[in-house]
């Protein structure tokens, strides 16, 4: 009598029990027909649970011949060596057939070594493997003529816009992470258009809506934008990140998981084409926005989803994870993994719960080579021939002395009080305090700057961090000046910028860097200043990129104003050490604690 341990006592959809779906196997997997044999032919072998699994799930699972080398992880390959008493490691091994495939792992016959004559059945993690291994190069063709005619401007796309509209059709799901001023924009609308995108949902900040509505215009008027909690949809449907709230709603059912739901306007929708720009603003996966386009890329599932971003990563590789897990790329299918591998993740109990600390970046260029075939990015450099974009750092004179030693000393005090580990909110409050008293003090030497271009008659963009500030250049320009400032509707800042592009008397464009920061083309300007240091580096590259893009034929002079020897030198040297690793990739260092621990390091007030 044959004995069966099947403590799952799994069917499956014909009703047949385990031993039963066995016996009437006749498929090609080897690891079920091994299993098979083995049934048929000893008396007492005992089939484990997960066998049985197994056999259930893929029971009806054609096996794919792929026969491809495929490189692993260097973490893997040490296993492979210890597990299968490997003479040395092994960073490539040959896959003839997947047996198996679920969301995280492949069951694969393979081989270690080219002369290998004995094939080896194994599990693969899919975080293990370097490269996708159902990539398949799609050949396209795309008749650029027909957008040209298309196209209400008669616009004749670029080399790399031709390029980046065929890496969209090519890969499904993917980030276009061209570098701003590329015309992202244009090469996802053209991409629409071209795979026949019969509902398109396009989400972006909502500065943006109209602009986005302008440029699909362009080339039809099939378009509509969503606003406050009525749902009008359109072949192109255009909603901005916090709308979407309106429209999908989280129910918190305790602490351990929580509940959506989604309007049934747009469930009805099920868009066939996700498009996120500034997909950077949902790089927290624990965020609102996050969590939303996270579980709308999931519960729809539409067939391609393109992240526009010219910053995929501002400052540390953990914002990357959210983008790569909304595009399916395996790198991104087990966050503690991810965590573990490229951000130094460490987990540590803190007031009776477990936390992770993912500040950190290692194994960049395993990362590279893991996300290089789902994310396209081009430099400027690389593919215009565009004028000279020069940074230059300004140091300053700190002209009010007493009035900063008197913030900076009450700072430290308070600090002492706080003790060793601080208060972090009070910690940005302060220091808050510190940066909008050097922005201010930073105000004269900015005039001066803009001054000196209006004697040659060349535009000029500030931007600002704070509303004092802003206030100061807005009053002292008047009505040779525009400005974009949170709070102002789209409409507002479509003016603005229309104004400061088209009206020779307007020479000075006034912005609050998170509000006029991305998505905007302000060409018309030669002269760009930071009055005032953000906290992270990828805000500035964007902010820099407003005037240095498609359209601009005049050098683009960066300036930043650093009062010298105070907390602005500060900042700006933790932001040139985060750029090195977002090259490293190409990645939010929290700076505020990177300031502390220099402040900690200092001497007192000896520092400022």
């Amino acid at each position: 009598m044959i004995i069966i341990r099947n403590m799952l006592d799994i069917k499956d959809i014909k009703g047949l029990k385990i031993e039963e779906l066995l016996v009437t196997y006749n498929g090609k997997n080897p690891y079920i027909n091994y299993i098979k044999k083995k049934y048929q032919t000893e008396k007492s072998y005992f089939l484990t649970n997960s066998q049985t699994k197994y056999i259930n799930n893929y029971f009806n699972y054609v096996p794919k011949n792929i026969n491809k080398i495929v490189e692993i992880t260097e973490y893997f390959s040490n296993q492979l060596k210890e597990e299968h008493k490997l003479t040395t490691p092994i960073n490539k091994i040959f896959i003839e057939t997947i047996l198996a495939e679920s969301d995280k792992a492949i069951h694969v016959i393979c081989k270690f070594y080219k002369n290998q004559k004995e094939v080896k059945l194994i599990w693969i993690p899919k975080t293990q493997l370097i490269e996708d291994i159902h990539y398949e190069e799609v050949e396209v063709e795309v008749d650029f003529e027909k957008y040209i005619d298309l196209d209400k401007r008669g616009w004749r796309a670029f080399k790399h816009q031709e390029e980046g509209i065929e890496f969209l059709l090519k890969n499904k799901k993917c980030i276009l992470a061209d570098d701003m001023g590329l015309g992202k924009t244009y090469q996802s609308i053209v991409a629409a258009l071209e795979c026949n995108a019969e509902r398109v949902l396009i989400v972006c900040p909502a500065s943006l809506k109209i602009n986005w509505m302008r440029e699909v215009q362009n080339f039809c008027e099939d378009v509509s934008i969503i606003k406050g909690k009525h749902w009008d949809p359109n072949r192109f449907t255009i909603i901005n990140y916090d709308i979407l709230k309106n429209f999908h709603t989280i129910e918190e059912r305790g602490k351990k998981y929580e509940e959506w739901e989604l309007r049934r306007e747009i469930v009805e929708f099920n868009p066939d084409l996700l498009i996120l720009d500034e997909a950077h603003f949902v790089k927290n996966h624990k965020s609102i926005r996050g969590k939303i386009l996270k579980d709308i890329s999931k519960r729809f599932s539409p067939e391609r989803c393109w992240l526009l971003t010219g910053t995929p990563i501002a400052n540390r590789p953990m914002d990357y994870y959210n983008l790569l897990s909304i595009i399916e790329c395996g790198v991104a299918n087990n966050w503690v993994h991810y965590a573990r591998t490229y951000c130094e993740g460490v987990r540590f109990k803190k007031g009776g719960r477990f936390v992770w600390v993912t500040k950190g970046a290692s194994n960049l260029e395993e990362l590279a080579q893991k996300t290089k075939r789902t994310i396209l990015r081009r430099k400027k450099e690389e593919v215009l021939d565009l004028p000279d974009k020069l940074i230059t750092p300004i140091y300053l004179e700190l002209q009010n002395v007493d009035g900063y030693k008197n913030v900076w000393e009450e700072y430290l005090a308070q600090r002492k009080v706080d003790g060793k580990k601080g208060n972090p909110a009070r910690d940005l409050v302060e220091a808050t305090l510190l940066r909008t008293f050097i922005a201010m003090e930073t105000v004269p030497y900015t005039i001066e700057k803009v001054e000196e271009a209006l004697e040659l008659n060349k535009k000029s963009i500030i931007f600002c961090n704070f509303n004092d500030e802003m206030d100061a250049f807005i009053r002292y320009f008047g009505d040779k000046c525009v400005c974009i400032r949170g709070g102002m509707s789209d409409k507002q800042k479509q003016l603005a910028v229309d104004r400061f592009q088209e009206d020779d008397n307007c020479k000075v464009f006034v912005g609050q860097i998170k509000a006029a920061g991305v998505g905007l083309t302000l060409t018309a300007a030669e002269i760009v200043i930071m009055n005032s240091l953000d906290w992270v580096p990828g805000n500035h590259e964007q902010a820099e990129d407003r005037a240095y893009r498609i359209g601009q034929n005049k050098t683009v002079n960066i300036y930043y104003m650093l009062i010298d020897n105070t907390i602005d030198t500060l900042v700006w040297d933790i932001l040139n050490e985060k750029k090195k690793i977002i090259g490293a990739i190409m990645g939010e260092e929290d700076i505020i604690t990177e300031f502390i621990k220099k402040i900690e390091n200092e001497n007192n007030t000896n520092s400022i």
